[in-house]
């Protein structure tokens, strides 16, 4: 810190106070800093100093910890929706089983129990190739012949399979 050269007036048993605390520091310059030290201290500049030297760390302290909080708070959220989402996974997979094995009732009822169980084979297979990855799924919906053109359903009934 840049100092400055002040030019002071003291009364004679101020100064000789003053003279005496720099002797019990010693050293080069120890009126001066003495001086600085005991008017700072008086001036209120010293508890900005200690402020900043002890104030900071505590704050440091708190805002790792906040932060610490607000990460385990993250953690908590992400474990929940993660188990959400895997519940609603399951959920999905059983309806579409149960959506599956009504379907095929209807076949086997239209079509007999032959159909159903060629329907059953080839939606197996298809479904294998998509997920050891040879097929793409779009792919493997055309190979069952399940979706025309527009999208919709084939057949007079609307089961997949059933030619026009």
């Amino acid at each position: 810190m840049a100092t400055t050269q002040v030019l002071l007036w003291l009364r004679e048993d101020t100064a000789a106070a003053l003279r005496a605390h720099a002797a019990t520091r010693g050293g080069k310059g120890a009126l001066s800093t003495a001086a600085d030290e005991l008017l700072r201290a008086g001036l209120g500049l010293v508890g900005e100093e200690a402020a900043e030297t002890t104030a900071l760390p505590a704050i440091e302290a708190v805002v790792r910890r906040v932060v610490a909080a607000q990460a385990t708070a993250d953690a908590e959220r992400a474990r929940a929706n993660t188990e959400r989402l895997a519940t609603l996974i399951v959920k999905a997979l059983r309806e579409a089983s149960m959506g599956r094995w009504l379907a095929y009732g209807l076949i086997e009822r239209v079509r007999g129990r032959a159909a159903a169980d060629a329907e059953k084979e080839r939606a197996f297979t298809a479904a294998s190739k998509v997920v050891r990855g040879r097929v793409d799924p779009v792919e493997a919906l055309g190979a069952l012949g399940s979706l025309d053109a527009s999208g919709g359903p084939q057949g007079a009934h609307g089961v997949p399979g059933e030619g026009r």
